[in-house]
This record gives structure tokens, sequence and C-alpha cells, in this order.
């Protein structure tokens, strides 16, 4: 059995394999965050934390102003070997396909979180919505099917359509990283076909 069969077989109650690769795109979160991003129960994340921990793969970072979960770099490098070995090139190459899809309008989610930001009041805000719906309804079949190349890529349309459904009462779920919301989830994804697909956001230039 080789080393990454006998890792995950030890990682199975909730997968601590997918909790580390959910810690790896966020760079820092805690139990309840990493629980909305993976639709489990906090107990669970936090069982698989402390099996992290135990491995060495991951640790909690004491701060003041950000403290969370981290990845060590054991971490990063056992990630990295579960990554190459959960992906041939023909998945990548399909998955490949959609970040295409997805990325035509990054740029421009970008320019309307930027927008939102800098508005002056909520008038100027919610007109930009009207935009954010209209890229919202063209990419979430492109996340639907990339979830259907890798699973976990399904997670993110329904994470991006309950933020968008409660901007309009709570105006922190487009832009606010204290919740999970549509930039949030946005920079994730893009995080994930990044991390998937091997590259940087400095390559492509998207930083």
């Amino acid at each position: 059995m080789s080393t990454i069969e006998e890792r995950r077989d030890a990682m199975q109650e909730l997968d601590a394999w997918d909790v580390l690769h959910a810690l790896r795109v966020k760079g820092i979160a805690g139990v309840d965050a990493l629980a909305a991003a993976l639709d489990a129960e906090p107990e669970a994340v936090a069982a698989a934390l402390a099996r992290l921990h135990d491995d060495g793969h991951a640790f909690e970072r004491p701060s003041r102003k950000r403290p969370g979960w981290v990845v060590s770099e054991e971490g990063r490098d056992a990630h990295a070997a579960w990554l190459a070995a959960g992906a041939d090139d023909a998945t990548r190459a399909a998955l490949d396909e959609h970040y295409a899809r997805f990325l035509a309008v990054n740029a421009e989610v970008k320019g309307l979180a930027a927008k939102w930001q800098a508005a002056t009041d909520d008038a100027a805000r919610f007109d930009l919505l009207d935009r954010v719906e209209e890229i919202h309804e063209g990419v979430v079949p492109v996340l639907e099917r990339a979830g259907g190349v890798i699973g976990r890529f399904g997670r993110y349309p329904r994470r991006l359509t309950a933020a968008l459904e409660r901007i309009e009462e709570d105006q922190r779920y487009f832009v606010s990283p204290r919740v999970d919301s549509y930039h949030t989830v946005w920079f994730e994804a893009h995080e994930d076909f990044l991390l998937t697909l091997g590259r940087t956001r400095a390559e492509e230039g998207s930083e």
C-alpha cells in the first residue's frame, strides 16, 4: 500500500484530506468556517483537525487579530501529493475547460467587488447586483459541470447561491471575509482551480 493510500485510510470519519484541502484553499480558518465550506458538522471538522494536528499536517495559530488553523509545511507537501494522486491528465484537461469559462468572468467579479466596497450608499451597491446575478446564472452551470469532474467543485455553486440570496438582507454577504460571502466563495473556487491545475495567480495574471 502506498503512503498516500495509507494516509487516506487513516482519515475516513470526515475525510481529513477534504478538511486539509479546504484549509489549504482558505489559508487560515476556524472550525465554523471550514464546516460551512464543507457542509459538515463543526464537531466532525474539529475531530478531523485534531487528526491533522497529530499527523503534523496542520496547527492552530494563536492570534488576537486573526486566530485559526493553518497548514504546516509538512501538510503542504502531503496535500500536494494528495492532489497529484487524485487527478490524472485527462481529469485536469476536462477541469481546465470549465476553468476557462470561470476565468472569463473572474476579473469582472473582482471589479464588481471593488466597486461595491467603494460605493457610498446602498442604492449604488444594489445597482451592481443585477450584473452579479447575470454572472451568477452563467457560472453556476460551469461549476456544476466542474463538480461532475471533481466532486468538491459541486459545493461552490450552492455556497455562491446561498450568499447571493442573503446580500439584500445582509450586505456582508457580498464581500466580507468574516462570513461565507460571495467574494469569499468565488476566491476559494478560483484558488481550488489553481491548486488542482498546478497554476498560480501570478502566472495567469489574476493576482
